[in-house]
């Protein structure tokens, strides 16, 4: 008699096939220069992958709009990587981007995703607005800053929009939570501003990349774990799985920098990180 697998066994079992697999050094070799693939990769890029963005912010970052099909042929890369890049695409433009991830990808390749996490906001949200109602020390502000996160960015009608006003604030509001939830690099920049009259603030660089970060486009759409499963599942992913930033099953991705620094620090905390295969 077979015995059935639930929708979660079945999972563990892809992965746990797959992780026998890469240490046989069959399916999941060390990747080869250019098998990898940055989308939108801004200025979060390594010479070891193939880097695509519509702005190119570098000599050998490829001009791609991804709003188009890719220019790449047919499953040829081992893996695609996108972060904070799906949230900005209208809901069927990033369904459609995300059917063209899959057919440059090889049978057994990965895509991996990093999308603002919808989930973790509601959350932080609730909380917050609870906390507020009951007057609890501090928790007006970071009721404030949530709101924020959930409605800023589909929202605003200018560069920065009631984010950037709030980070403008000296000292800055809720600034644990702040700092927990947008990593190291912003809250140095912060701390630059704040330090030096706020003329940070007013740096071309700067503000360039806030608006590739989080400033700029709008969310056009927002995910959580369920939403983003059942749409790359529907696309013909298997095996899709939540994972930590500094965990993946590309060989070595933490090396790359492209979701914690150099000192292993998160780079984007508030972050829904997802990975799933082509079959």
């Amino acid at each position: 008699m077979l015995r059935c697998l639930t929708r979660e066994q079945g999972t563990l079992n892809f992965w746990a096939k797959l992780k026998i697999k890469s240490v046989q050094g069959n399916s999941l070799r060390p990747y080869s220069r250019r098998l990898l693939l940055n989308l939108g990769c801004g200025v979060t890029f390594h010479p070891d992958w193939t880097n695509a963005d519509l702005f190119p912010a570098a000599p050998g970052i490829l001009k791609q709009n991804l709003e188009k099909p890719l220019r790449f042929a047919r499953e040829s890369f081992e893996g695609v990587y996108h972060s904070h890049v799906l949230e900005h695409l209208p809901k069927r433009v990033g369904e459609a981007f995300l059917k063209e991830c899959f057919r440059v990808l090889r049978p057994g390749g990965v895509l991996r995703v990093v999308v603002p996490d919808l989930e973790a906001i509601a959350r932080l949200y609730i909380r917050y607005c609870e906390d507020a109602w009951n007057r609890a020390s501090g928790a007006a502000e970071c009721h404030e800053w949530m709101t924020l996160e959930l409605l800023d960015q589909m929202t605003r009608e200018s560069t920065g929009g009631e984010m950037l006003r709030f980070w403008r604030r000296d000292p800055l509001p809720a600034a644990e939570l702040v700092r927990q939830r947008m990593g190291a690099e912003f809250l140095r920049a912060v701390s630059s501003s704040h330090g030096g009259a706020g003329t940070e603030w007013r740096r071309p660089g700067f503000l360039s990349a806030l608006r590739f970060r989080r400033c700029g486009e709008i969310h056009r759409w927002m995910y959580d774990r369920a939403s983003l499963r059942l749409l790359l599942e529907g696309i013909g992913f298997v095996g899709a799985r939540v994972c930590r930033a500094d965990e993946s099953v590309i060989p070595s991705f933490s090396e790359f920098h492209l979701d914690t620094d150099a000192e292993g620090r998160v780079r984007k905390p508030d972050s829904l990180f997802m990975e799933a295969l082509k079959p």
